[in-house]
């Protein structure tokens, strides 16, 4: 069964503001999307039914090791995934435990 995959508020921040300097990064998610629909523990499990997945840039030509991270969190009795956080790998390097409970707690999801 697919598997519905839904944007949050802090994830719609993070992507404006990669837009606007990869201009490519729509078609990228779009990939992830469909791939997650079809995998929703396709990432690293990381806690609290949080993911975190990487996602090569095409545009820039680095591969996934200099992408994207997304971080997501999977709610399987409701076949739902929920996009929590997109950041770019050359502007930080990972997400801590304090911040990814705190995007939980801004998205009431713990």
């Amino acid at each position: 069964m697919k598997y519905k995959v839904k944007p949050l508020d802090s994830f719609k921040k993070n992507f404006k503001n990669l837009y606007k300097k990869y201009r490519n990064v729509k078609n990228d998610i779009q990939e992830l999307t469909i791939k997650l629909q079809n995998n929703p523990h396709a990432g690293i499990q990381l806690q609290h039914n949080c993911y975190k997945i990487r996602v090569a840039n095409s545009s820039v030509p680095t591969g996934k090791s200099g992408g994207f991270r997304t971080i997501y969190y999977v709610v399987s009795e409701h076949n739902t995934i929920y996009l929590i956080a997109i950041y770019s790998k050359t502007q930080k390097e990972t997400i801590s435990e304090n911040e990814l409970l705190e995007l939980l707690k801004i998205n009431r999801l713990f």
